[in-house]
């Protein structure tokens, strides 16, 4: 099941994601850290995006 889904919890990858046209599902606090994360379905476009962040990176 965590393959299928995508927990993002880097500010500057989800806004790559979002201005690539991608939406997400929701938005959690992690309760350990507190951080924020996003929840992308990762589909095989969302992999492309995130293949193309980390060529760009």
């Amino acid at each position: 099941m965590s393959n299928a889904y995508l927990f993002c919890y880097s500010p500057a990858m989800f806004r790559f994601l979002v201005s690539a046209g991608h939406r997400y599902i929701c938005v959690g606090v992690n309760e350990r850290t507190g951080g924020r994360f996003w929840l992308f379905e990762k589909s095989d476009a969302v992999r492309r995006s995130l293949d193309e962040y980390s060529d760009r990176k």
